[in-house]
C-alpha cells in the first residue's frame, strides 16, 4: 500500500485499489470524519470506513492537520480467491495509522486473527490464541512429497463473517475437539510422509463435519476421490488442499470434469517469487 501526502485541492483521502493492474475500486473519504464523500461502490467504500474509523480511533493524531492523502492498494490476484485481501488490507492500514494489527482486528472483527498475523509473517506459523492472548510460532513447511500436494478453487467465495459466527456458535463444550484439532496441527505441519500427512488430514476433516454437522468437502464435491481434501478459509468454499499421487494431468483432466479449472502445485502457490500468482488454466 502506497500513501502520499497531499499539499493541494480539496481536503480528502483519495483511495485508488487495483487488481492485476486494473482499477478496481475508488473513493474519497473526509480526513475530519472519515465520511464517504463519494465513491462507486457504497459497500466496500463502508467496509473501508469502519476499518478507516477503528484504526483513527486508536491513532486519532494521523489525521490531525493534515490537506490529505492519496492510497494506493494493488493486489496481484482474483480477490474472489478468499487468499487474504481483507485481512492485508487490516495489516495494512495498521501500519499506516502505526497501531496495532491485533487490536485493530478486535475492533472490527469476530474472527481468530490468524489471517492477520499471516500477513506479516516472513512464512509459515503455528498461530494459537486462548482468550484473547495470541501465541505465533514460526515453524518449517516444505515437506518432500510436497509436489503431491495441490490447491483448486471452488469457484465460490464464502462470507467469512456468517461462518464465524456459525462456526463460534457450535464450538460450546467442544473442549476435546479443540484438543484434538491442535495435536492435528502439529501432525499435519510435522508429517514425514504422504501418509502421514493425509491421516492427520482426514481425522481434521471428519472432526470439523461432525461439529457443523454436515459433510466433509471431500464426501460433498469430491466423492470418490483417489487422494484426500481438505477445505481452507471458511468450511465450503474459497480453494481445497488436495493430496494426488498420480500424474498432474489426470488430476487437472478431473478437476476440468466437475468444473474446477483454477489449480496450483504447491511450489507454485507457496514458492513462486513473480509479482503476479500465475498458473490458472
Amino acid at each position: 500500500m502506497q500513501v502520499l501526502h497531499l499539499n493541494h485541492g480539496t481536503r480528502s483521502i483519495n483511495w485508488k485499489s487495483f487488481v492485476l493492474d486494473d482499477l478496481w475500486f475508488e473513493a474519497r473519504f473526509s480526513p475530519d470524519n472519515l465520511e464517504i464523500i463519494d465513491t462507486g461502490d457504497t459497500e466496500k467504500a463502508l467496509n473501508l470506513h469502519s476499518l478507516l474509523s477503528a484504526a483513527n480511533q486508536l491513532n486519532p493524531g494521523l489525521l490531525e492537520n493534515q490537506k490529505g492523502f492519496e492510497v494506493i492498494t494493488k493486489m496481484n490476484f482474483n480477490p474472489a480467491w478468499g487468499l487474504g485481501s481483507s485481512s492485508s488490507l487490516l495489516s495494512n492500514i495498521a501500519l499506516w495509522f502505526g497501531v496495532d494489527a491485533m487490536t485493530l482486528h478486535r475492533k472490527t472483527s469476530q474472527g481468530s486473527g490468524f489471517d492477520v498475523a499471516c500477513a506479516r509473517a516472513r512464512g509459515p506459523i503455528l498461530y494459537q490464541l486462548d482468550n484473547e492472548n495470541v501465541k505465533i510460532t514460526p515453524v518449517s513447511f516444505s515437506p518432500e512429497f510436497r509436489n503431491q500436494i495441490y490447491f483448486v478453487y471452488l469457484g465460490k467465495k464464502q462470507c467469512t463473517k456468517k461462518s464465524i459466527s456459525s462456526f463460534n456458535a457450535m464450538l460450546k463444550s467442544r473442549a476435546h475437539e479443540i484438543e484434538r484439532i491442535s495435536e492435528l496441527t502439529e501432525e499435519i505441519v510435522f508429517a514425514h510422509s504422504i501418509g502421514d500427512f493425509e491421516y492427520a488430514i482426514r481425522e481434521h476433516e471428519q472432526i470439523i463435519s461432525n461439529v457443523l454437522k454436515t459433510k466433509t468437502i471431500g464426501e460433498s464435491k469430491f466423492p470418490g476421490f483417489e487422494g484426500t481434501v481438505k477445505s481452507l478459509g471458511a468450511w465450503g468454499g474459497d480453494f481445497v488442499m488436495m493430496t494426488w499421487r498420480g500424474d498432474r494431468i489426470k488430476l487437472e483432466k478431473y478437476l476440468d470434469e466437475k468444473g474446477f479449472h483454477t489449480m496450483f502445485s504447491f511450489d507454485e502457490i507457496v514458492y513462486r517469487h513473480s509479482n503476479t500468482l500465475v498458473g490458472a488454466k
